[in-house]
C-alpha cells in the first residue's frame, strides 16, 4: 500500500516580541490565507484521488497548531497528534525512527499523512527520508509530497507544493 506524506511548513507568523517567544508566535493574516490556499489544494487533490487524511501531526508551537487547525477545517483528519519532536531544532533522524515505528504499530492502514512543522526541521527531514534529495527551502505554508516505503523506512520526494 502506498503511503503519502505531506510535510508542511506553517504559514507566515508574527515576529517574536520578546526573547524566547518563538513558541508562542501566532500566524499572521497572510499566514492564515497561505494555509487556507494549501489546505484547499490538499482537499482538491485528495478528492481527485479518492483519498482522505488519515493522520495529522503538528508541532506544539502556536503557529503550527493554528496551521493544523485550518488544514483540519478543510480536510478532516482521522487522528490529530501533537509531536514535541517536530520543533525547529528537532533531530530529523530521531523523528523519522519514531514516525516509522508509529506507522507500523499504530497506523498500519494510513494512506495520507500531513506533518506541520518548521524550518529548518522540515528541510532536514525531507533530506533524511530521501537521501537523494538535498535539504529544501520551504516557503511558508509550502508542502513537500513524499511517497513512503514503510518497510524500508525511507521515502521518495515527489514535488513541492506552494500556495
Amino acid at each position: 500500500m502506498a503511503v503519502t506524506l505531506f510535510i508542511m511548513r506553517h504559514g507566515d507568523a508574527e515576529p517574536p516580541q520578546a526573547l524566547k517567544a518563538d513558541a508562542i508566535r501566532p500566524l499572521s493574516t497572510l499566514g492564515e490565507s497561505e494555509v487556507l490556499a494549501s489546505a484547499n489544494w490538499l482537499n482538491e487533490h485528495l478528492q481527485e484521488h479518492h483519498g482522505k487524511l488519515d493522520w495529522l501531526l503538528a508541532s506544539p508551537f502556536i503557529r503550527a497548531q493554528q496551521t493544523a487547525t485550518i488544514v483540519e477545517s478543510i480536510v478532516p483528519s482521522g487522528q490529530r497528534d501533537i509531536v514535541d519532536d517536530a520543533i525547529p531544532e528537532s533531530d530529523p533522524q530521531d523523528f523519522s525512527d519514531w514516525f516509522f515505528a508509529m506507522l507500523q504499530s499504530r497506523y498500519p492502514n494510513a494512506e495520507t499523512i500531513v506533518l506541520v512543522s518548521h524550518m529548518p526541521f522540515v528541510s532536514y527531514l525531507v533530506a533524511t527520508l530521501d537521501k537523494k534529495t538535498p535539504p529544501l527551502l520551504f516557503p511558508t505554508a509550502g508542502m513537500a509530497e513524499l511517497k513512503l516505503d514503510v518497510a524500508m523506512q525511507r521515502a521518495d520526494f515527489v514535488r513541492m507544493i506552494v500556495p
